[in-house]
Parts: C-alpha cells; structure tokens; sequence
C-alpha cells in the first residue's frame, strides 16, 4: 500500500500485486494474462518506446511513503551476481549529470532483477544506455539497466526477484564493462544509494519517502532535509542519456510553465540534419505517438532532411 497526502488530503493506493504463471512448456505470458504494477499510480501510462513514457508526472507537493519489501517472497535482490565495488557513483561529472550508479563486472556476467516486476522495456541499442531492460515494480518504482551486452526477457513479461534478465556488457556509450543501474519514481531518476547499501549488497532502507520533490531512505531525515536527493540538482547533459531532458520537465510542470504555447507551433516541421522524432516532439511538447499518429508513420522510420511532417 502507499499513502500519497496531497493538500491536507490522503489517498489510498492499493498497489496490485503481479499474478503469474509459467506454462509447462516455459512460454511466457501474455500482455493480458498480467497485471501491470503500479498502474493507476502511473496513470495506466506504458509502453516501451523510451525511458519515459510521459514527463512532468512527479510533483513535488505530493508526500510519499513506499514500501521496498512487500512480502517475504517479493525481497530485494541485488543486481549483480558478481558484486566488485562502485566504478562511478549517482551524481556530477563535471557539468554532466550521471543518473544512475556504475556497478564494474565482467563481459556477461549475470544481471539480475531487483524485485518481482513487469518488464516495460527492452532495447538493444538505446542511445547512450546501449542495452537497456526497465522493469515497473509494485512497489511504485523503476529500476533500469543498462549497456548490457544480452537481454534475456521480453516486454511485458513477468519476473521474480533474482531472475536472470540480461549480461553485462559495455555497449552504448561505456568504456569498460559494467552494470549502469538506475532506480526512478514516476519517471524520475534519484540516488541509488538513498535506498541501497553498494558496499554490502542489501537495501539499507525498508522504506522510501517522497517529500517536497527530495527522497529519503529514513523517515526521519525527511523531517530533517537531510541526506536527500534534490530532483533539482539532477541538471541535464545526463552522459547516459543525451536526449532525456526530464529535469527540466519537472521543473517547468512544477512551476506551471509551458515554453511551446499553442500560438507559437507550427503547423508543420521541416526536418533539418539531427532530427529525431523524439527532439522534435519536445520542440513542440508533442508525443512521438501523437507525431507518428498525425503523419502515418512509426518510431522505427527514419527522417529525411527536408521532410515535412505535420506537428497539430
């Protein structure tokens, strides 16, 4: 269960646990066979396309409290079966943001889900991250892995806790061989270490709180505002994911701005050398689905200099 409060008003969200079956023959299940966690707290938004399906969902006047074990069976796994130290922490690499923490392994080494989950996404080559599995767990969280050099789950499939879900590697953008693991909250990435403990392997926290858009993994620090994350301090030029701009969503959502008013976009765009359906849907606060949508296209077509294609 996670108790949100929001101006003086509590709501109940009772998470759905994630009900699932392996056939005899080891097939795995549908897409309709499972129960999508945290689903209402995310506003049934899914898919696999990106890392995140619809921006500016965390706000920052919203106080959580979230579960990290649910039950006996459903228990924090660490991600590495092979568990060297932290090659490159969460935070600042000069003016470029590292969003997740570097875990150093081996060429196929075994990675592991962290708790029982639905795996949202997979990619073999997404941008920076290379390799990138992202499984919703019930707990209301994300966790995501990256420059792995093999996938070994499907979309949409279920797994337990300590599954096998892919090798590590270093694909996209990494010089050496390493997990990069990222743990996120309605499509907001945070400090690993708020809630796990890297040096010993375990969470170091049985509970998350959210309050006024920071995380702590002790209740009592969220009274004190310390040792937090600030979603603020989380600036862009993210080295692992170049063309995410999710703070500064947060920021403009939060404060209520909208730099595309709807007397400024265009009609049409021109593509021009560089484009992407993804920066051009954040140059016109538009989906990739909707672009797609509106010029009878998908995400897998590329563009051509020149080519025009409907923004509204």
């Amino acid at each position: 269960m996670i108790i949100l409060k929001k101006r003086g008003t509590i709501f109940y969200l009772f998470l759905f646990c994630v009900y699932f079956s392996f056939s005899q023959s080891g097939e795995n299940q549908k897409v309709d066979d499972i129960v999508i966690p945290s689903d209402e707290l995310y506003q049934q938004t899914w898919g696999g396309a990106n890392t995140v399906v619809r921006s500016g969902m965390f706000q920052k006047n919203i106080a959580l409290s979230l579960p990290l074990n649910l039950s006996k069976e459903n228990t924090f796994v660490f991600p590495c079966v092979n568990r060297p130290k932290v090659c490159s922490p969460y935070g600042m690499r000069g003016n470029k943001m590292h969003s997740g923490t570097d875990i150093k392994q081996n060429m196929n080494d075994s990675i592991l889900a962290v708790w029982d989950g639905v795996v949202r996404m997979t990619n073999k080559s997404y941008y920076g991250y290379g390799g990138i599995i992202v499984i919703r767990h019930a707990n209301g969280l994300e966790t995501l892995y990256a420059h792995l050099s093999e996938i070994e789950v499907n979309e949409n499939q279920a797994v337990k806790a300590g599954d096998l879900i892919g090798k590590a590697g270093r694909t996209g953008r990494a010089t050496t061989e390493h997990l990069h693991f990222e743990v996120r909250f309605l499509y907001t990435h945070f400090n690993p270490k708020t809630i796990i403990d890297f040096d010993n392997h375990k969470l170091c926290a049985d509970t998350l709180f959210v309050k006024n858009g920071k995380f702590y993994g002790k209740e009592a620090d969220a009274s004190q505002d310390t040792e937090v994350t600030d979603i603020e301090n989380n600036e862009e030029n993210n080295e692992d994911s170049d063309l995410l701009s999710i703070v500064e969503d947060l920021k403009q959502a939060n404060k209520g701005i909208n730099t595309n008013s709807a007397t400024t976009i265009p009609s049409h765009h021109i593509v021009e050398k560089g484009d992407t359906l993804y920066s051009i849907s954040r140059k016109y606060n538009i989906s990739v689905q909707e672009i797609c949508k509106l010029n009878n296209i998908n995400e897998n077509n590329v563009l051509s200099i020149g080519q025009k294609l409907k923004i509204k």
